[in-house]
């Protein structure tokens, strides 16, 4: 009786140390982004033309406009925001747009915050997803997760994510994933200080150059591939 009891009480035990290790990690509050939000909500609805959203690489991008000249760009990256925040937010940043194009880039601050890559994967792919769904003739670019000095342990989980987001992307003939973060490393795979501001996280003009030197010829192709759906 004794024995059974234990056992019993052995497999509960297990059970709830399943359950705990399976908790999903909490993902920070999107009301941080209420100023920011409520900002973008009053500026003009420019719609049918190329919406790039994410993170602060985004948001900090210098000349956007002047990068890409000839291309009814909107900047909607707000900083320090995961892809969960672009899914709260979507009637803003998306669907008050309804935009031809999508450029997105998050998932590294999804990834510093402390969610795995399963977590930071199911999260980006439900942004991606909710465009699709919403405006299934709108192609998206998704620029892959990029390396950062200052962040050199999440390299690994970086890499790892960008490996599935690719493999996500394949069979979607609406989407299209692009590699920003070779550029970003020497030889031995390390982040060149070269292409960062002195903070070693966000890029720096030249880091800019070489993104914009890559996305160029891709966003333009898109672009015209819009036009004609």
């Amino acid at each position: 009786m004794k024995s059974v009891l234990l056992r019993s009480l052995l497999v509960l035990s297990l059970g709830i140390s399943s359950a705990f290790s399976q908790a999903p990690t909490p993902r920070p509050n999107p009301a941080r982004f209420v100023g920011e939000i409520t900002a973008f909500a009053k500026q003009p609805a420019d719609t049918g033309g190329i919406v790039f959203t994410g993170s602060s690489s985004i948001r900090l991008w210098p000349r956007l406009n002047e990068d890409f000249p000839g291309l009814p760009i909107v900047n909607r990256g707000f900083g320090g925001s995961v892809a969960n925040d672009l899914i709260v937010y979507f009637e803003t940043v998306i669907t008050r747009h309804a935009p031809k194009l999508v450029v997105v880039y998050t998932g590294g601050n999804d990834l510093h915050e402390k969610l795995s890559v399963d977590e930071a994967l199911n999260d980006y792919t439900s942004f991606l997803k909710m465009v699709h769904d919403r405006f299934p003739q709108t192609r998206i670019i998704l620029t892959s997760v990029k390396i950062a000095p200052s962040r050199d342990l999440e390299i690994p989980s970086v890499h790892a994510l960008n490996v599935r987001l690719q493999a996500w992307c394949t069979d979607k003939n609406w989407l299209r994933y692009i590699d920003c973060t070779s550029y970003l490393a020497d030889p031995q795979g390390q982040p060149m200080v070269s292409f960062y501001r002195d903070d070693r996280l966000h890029l720096s003009d030249a880091g800019y150059a070489q993104w914009k030197s890559i996305l160029d010829p891709v966003l333009r192709e898109e672009w015209a591939k819009a036009g004609v759906l």
